[in-house]
C-alpha cells in the first residue's frame, strides 16, 4: 500500500488544483451567468412596460403574396 501512495504522491498536488481551477472557473461562470440573465430579464420586463399595445390586433396572420414585378 506504501508503493501505491509513493505513485500518486507526485499526481496529488496536480489533480488536486486542476480540480480546484476548474471548480473556481465553472462558479465564477455560473454567476456571471445568472447576473447577466437576471439583467436580461430586467430590460424585457422595462421593454414590456413601456410597449403600446395595438388593441386592434388579434394575432391572425394575414397571407403575404409576392407581387409579380413587371
Amino acid at each position: 500500500m506504501i508503493e501505491f501512495s509513493d505513485k500518486i504522491g507526485f499526481w496529488s498536488p496536480l489533480v488536486f488544483w486542476f480540480v480546484f481551477i476548474n471548480v473556481f472557473a465553472c462558479l465564477a461562470f455560473t454567476i456571471l451567468v445568472i447576473f447577466g440573465g437576471c439583467f436580461d430579464l430586467s430590460f424585457l420586463f422595462r421593454a414590456l412596460r413601456e410597449e403600446e399595445v395595438d388593441e386592434a390586433d388579434d394575432g391572425r396572420v394575414q397571407e403575404l403574396r409576392p407581387t409579380s414585378a413587371e
